[in-house]
């Protein structure tokens, strides 16, 4: 069992392409092999450009991370939920996109996702039910390149509701993921137990005060984005180990033969 981890940048680079390249930075010469973007609705990007903030990076940003992050074998994704947005940006060489949950039931933008011919992670948020998963896979028409994300969007511990990986493998027979919305990173070590085919992360680039990110709570800065991975994945490997000597059975069930 192997887990796909995903640093998510989202917008908590502001637009700013020096922000954007100290995220850039860390992840080509990190041990993560996939990063993604977020692109929010062309309605939010107007507002906030009113307010002085253009959070739109330029194209040619996207274009050679791609570039470089293929030199080293590194793929690049894009988080979409509106297609006035994406269209800016849908010729580009993504690697993948992650459906948003608002926007799970949108055959347009669901219908230009397929002409990409990539993987596609399908975000499940906190209220999105089975009813509207299975909508979505009928929109998807068979295509194979999907992974379902487990997206509590909770700060609540006691909502996280890790089971439910387990049910919607069982239920939908695709590869189950976890998307980390929660600000207490320890609970990602609980997941080893329900074994999600990858992990998105949020991450931000600048510890800065007073500087509130779009993400900001459930965001992990960039120098500790490899403990956090190092820890799961060690934990992961007890769990496999306590596991297979399960299998093998108790020596000392019967008692010790002399």
């Amino acid at each position: 069992y192997k887990v796909m981890f995903t640093s998510e940048a989202g917008i908590n680079h502001f637009g700013d392409l020096k922000e954007a390249r100290k995220i850039e930075k860390f992840f080509l010469k990190s041990s993560f092999k996939n990063l993604s973007f977020m692109l929010h609705t062309q309605n939010f990007y107007n507002l906030y450009k009113s307010k002085g903030i253009d959070f739109i990076l330029p194209t040619t940003f996207y274009s050679r991370l791609i570039k470089k992050s293929h030199i080293r074998k590194k793929k690049i994704g894009l988080s979409v939920c509106d297609i006035q947005s994406f269209k800016k940006l849908k010729d580009l060489k993504f690697d993948f996109y992650k459906l948003l949950s608002v926007s799970i039931n949108n055959e347009e933008l669901i219908k230009e996702l397929i002409k990409k011919k990539k993987p596609v992670f399908i975000s499940t948020g906190f209220t999105v039910s089975d009813i509207n998963i299975k909508k979505c896979l009928k929109s998807f028409k068979g295509f194979k390149k999907i992974t379902i994300l487990h997206t509590p969007m909770t700060y609540d511990v006691s909502q996280l509701n890790f089971s439910r990986i387990s049910k919607l493998k069982e239920k939908f027979k695709l590869p189950v993921g976890y998307s980390n919305h929660n600000n207490n990173f320890e609970t990602l070590n609980l997941l080893t137990s329900y074994e999600p085919s990858s992990i998105f992360v949020y991450c931000k680039p600048t510890r800065k005060d007073k500087r509130v990110y779009p993400d900001n709570k459930h965001a992990i800065y960039l120098d500790n984005l490899e403990k956090i991975k190092k820890s799961y994945i060690e934990l992961n490997t007890v769990h496999k180990s306590l596991i297979n000597k399960k299998k093998k059975g108790d020596i000392f069930k019967n008692g010790i033969k002399k």
